[in-house]
């Protein structure tokens, strides 16, 4: 027997898309101050977090604090600050993600976003209070204006990636071979075309021959690509579009160009670009939650149906409900077993008095017309209905009619117990 207690060591390859994000948030780094404007391993660090097991977090806390060391140590060459930022790192980002599963522990639904979000500003005021006071104890020059962007790009970085990696966890695949043609066509031109929007957006030649009115409002439109993308494509969907808006976004923005340069201050632009894509991140997380929340409620209801046909199936049942208004009704169970016919064949009561008994049809149409008009006499009333292999079917009903608010019948509903097929003499063989 295996022991469930044993930790497992392959939760620190979680450091190496750490490193990644880190050397990549480095390559945008002001390279007199060194001050970090897009920072991104948190975002991998909490999403690790939330898609590993407590007994787990020891491991992955050694693993960051390594990477980040490392990191610190490549790009600055400060022993003790990089031990100061490696404690820091790796700490704000277990407590981001300890206030997100303490707030949200099932990562679903409209909750998870606001635990995202308090986890995000938890870990970012521990970050700050622990990496900006060494900043600050250190004297280094413009420490506060640093903890300014050290913060805002801390927030982006949980806020941008770890609803990524927690959203790609949920990819189940499906027997069917996946969505749709038309889905897959739809999402793919939505794709398409948030990419060239992307890079008419944060294009500088572009928008310098543009209107800044008309340049400031093309920034919604990978917004509403991204949206469409995560829509038809659904959750993992949502991540590829969020992940290309950000690489382009970035790139583009670190080059000097798109819609949020000023010219009095060159690095003000990627710290706007974060928080457009913040927004653009809560706005697909929001999407990609109330999809996910509606597929979860059809997958429920599929599986109470299921249990509920069985139910019926196994106790030998129909269930029925009868609309006065429309004339519709409705049968839940077994036809084909019951009459040998199919889901449909009875809509209305004129196709069940039409394979009623003769001899039952009159007293059968009495008793329905007593029920429309209210009637509760809830004495079972067996009849027999046609049975398509040959015979009748014995049928007990068993209902009632159900008041409206005005004390009309609003439906009526009840259960029809199936007995023995009874067969005409001219049957027998």
């Amino acid at each position: 027997m295996k022991d469930s207690s044993r930790r497992n060591p392959l939760c620190l390859l979680w450091a190496i898309p750490y490193l990644l994000c880190g050397w990549f948030s480095h390559l945008l780094n002001d390279p007199v101050s060194h001050a970090s404007f897009v920072w991104l391993p948190p975002g991998v660090a909490v999403g690790a977090y939330l898609l590993t097991r407590r007994r787990d977090w020891p491991l992955l806390l050694l693993g960051f604090f390594c990477a980040q060391l490392l990191l610190t140590l490549v790009w600055r060459g400060q022993p003790m600050t990089a031990v100061v930022f490696a404690v820091t790192g790796s700490l704000s980002s277990m407590l981001a993600a300890w206030t997100v599963q303490r707030l949200s522990p099932r990562r679903h639904g409209p909750g998870f976003v606001a635990a995202l979000l308090a986890g995000a500003v938890a870990g970012a005021a521990c970050s700050a209070l622990l990496g900006g006071g060494w900043l600050w104890l250190t004297q280094e020059a413009g420490a506060l204006l640093r903890l300014r962007t050290w913060v805002v790009a801390y927030l982006a970085g949980i806020l941008i990636l770890a609803p990524a990696f927690t959203g790609w966890a949920q990819f189940r695949p499906r027997r069917s071979g996946g969505p749709r043609l038309r889905d897959f066509v739809l999402g793919a031109v939505a794709y398409a075309l948030m990419i060239v929007s992307t890079f008419m957006t944060f294009d500088g030649d572009m928008i310098r021959n543009l209107p800044y009115v008309v340049s400031f409002e093309l920034t919604y439109l990978p917004l509403v690509f991204a949206v469409l993308i995560a829509l038809v494509w659904g959750p993992q969907g949502g991540t590829l579009a969020m992940v290309t808006l950000m690489v382009m976004a970035l790139y583009q923005s670190a080059q000097g160009e798109g819609p949020f340069v000023e010219a009095n201050d060159p690095w003000h632009v990627l710290l706007a670009t974060q928080v457009y894509l913040v927004v653009t991140a809560l706005l697909l997380l929001l999407v990609n939650t109330l999809r996910s929340a509606r597929e979860q409620a059809q997958a429920d209801a599929e599986q109470w149906r299921g249990r509920f046909d069985l139910a019926l199936a196994g106790s030998h049942q129909l269930m029925y409900r009868y609309d006065p208004h429309d004339g519709a009704l409705e049968l839940a169970g077994d036809l084909q077993d019951a009459f040998g016919l199919s889901a449909g064949a009875i809509a209305d009561l004129d196709s069940l008095l039409a394979l009623a008994h003769p001899d039952d049809r009159a007293r059968l149409s009495m008793h329905w017309a007593a029920r429309r008009a209210g009637a509760q006499d809830r004495t079972p009333l067996p009849f027999r209905l046609a049975h398509a292999d040959g015979g009748w079917r014995v049928v007990s009903d068993r209902g009632s009619p159900l008041a409206d608010f005005d004390g009309s019948v609003a439906v009526v509903a009840g259960m029809w117990r199936l007995g023995e097929i009874e067969r005409e003499p001219a049957d027998v063989r």
